[in-house]
């Protein structure tokens, strides 16, 4: 179970930084003015990177990771929520494989002892 929680992990933090990456294409392209796209996309990047060390601190069986990456699914499941919220269809496609996820994440933290 420690390896399926990582490979989830691993999974959220690699789409997570695409997803951040796509964003300042995204604003280039568009000339946005809404904010700066470069500092939320560092922000979305540095919260990518979280998500890779909690989940590989996790695989190697350190017991400091188990709370934030429950607190890290926990968090993939509100953003599902709202994703199925949407009214598009790929907005709910997201947010159905976001909420699988982090149910399958929390599913393997929970069924993964406690190392001593």
């Amino acid at each position: 179970m420690r390896t399926l929680c990582y490979r989830i992990g691993l999974a959220q933090s690699f789409i997570l930084a695409i997803y951040a990456i796509s964003l300042v294409i995204a604003a280039s392209q568009l000339e946005s003015t809404l904010g700066s796209p470069v500092v939320e996309t560092i922000i979305y990047l540095l919260f990518a990177l979280a998500i890779y060390f909690v989940s590989r601190g996790f695989n190697r069986a350190q017991n400091w990771a188990r709370t934030p990456y429950l607190v890290i699914q926990m968090f993939g499941i509100i953003v599902a929520y709202t994703l199925l919220s949407g009214n598009d269809l790929g907005y709910r496609i997201a947010g159905l494989l976001v909420g699988l996820s982090s149910v399958f994440g929390i599913y393997g933290l929970v069924k993964t002892p406690i190392e001593s």
